[in-house]
């Protein structure tokens, strides 16, 4: 099952192994002898997201790396932009990028902290005939009903930034996925008590990862 192969690096970092093929989705603060990537998804220009020490320290002359256009313009290498909807196929993997963004977090200006136009995303993955979502920072949005019945949703629950951990129970109830992993919390912010207070309000089975040490 491919939710045995995901492991959670801490925030909205994870590691999944498949098809031969290992992908990394927002590295951030990876340990120094991580396992190099085959190919790096990054779903926005936000520091915690887009690492570029991580990128290089994960990086290998055959790596690819997907990400928006304002992040793809910064980087250089085997480099693939990526848009809302538009979806890109790397050998064994199927990646389609979900629009991710905020209708109700918003600075003390009241300006989004992750705005629609900004074209940043959240990703789907096909692996092996499984699928999996990684939402990215965001809100509930409609966009969402893309990914309907995903084998695995990785869903951002720490608030202030992204879904409350009753925002993401009502983003699991509409995507229904075999099992959702939360999210966004841990060492920069939101704690344990949020992902288990997902994990209480969400109406599919949830797994709360421990942190990977590799």
């Amino acid at each position: 099952m491919l939710i045995d192969s995901v492991e959670w690096l801490g925030h909205s970092g994870f590691r999944v192994s498949a098809a031969r093929t290992t992908i990394y989705i927002d590295p951030y603060r990876v340990a120094k002898d991580a396992v190099p990537a085959d190919l790096i998804l990054v779903t926005h220009g936000h520091y915690d997201h887009f690492s570029p020490q991580d990128l290089e320290r994960l990086s290998g002359p055959d790596t690819t790396v997907v990400a928006p256009a304002p992040v793809a313009e910064r980087l250089s290498g085997q480099v693939r932009s990526i848009a809302p909807g538009e979806v890109l196929e790397l050998g064994r993997i199927d990646v389609r990028g979900i629009a991710a963004y905020n209708t109700s977090k918003r600075d003390p200006s009241g300006n989004p902290f992750h705005p629609r136009e900004a074209g940043w995303v959240g990703y789907e993955l096909r692996v092996g005939g499984e699928r999996l979502y990684h939402s990215g920072d965001t809100d509930v949005i409609p966009e969402m009903d893309q990914v309907v019945g995903v084998d695995v949703a990785l869903l951002a629950v720490s608030g202030t930034y992204v879904m409350t951990p009753g925002e993401a129970a009502e983003a699991a109830r509409r995507i229904q996925p075999r099992v959702a992993v939360p999210m966004h919390w841990g060492d920069d912010i939101g704690t344990r008590a949020d992902a288990e207070s997902f994990a209480d309000l969400a109406p599919v089975p949830v797994r709360i990862m421990d942190k990977a040490s590799g």
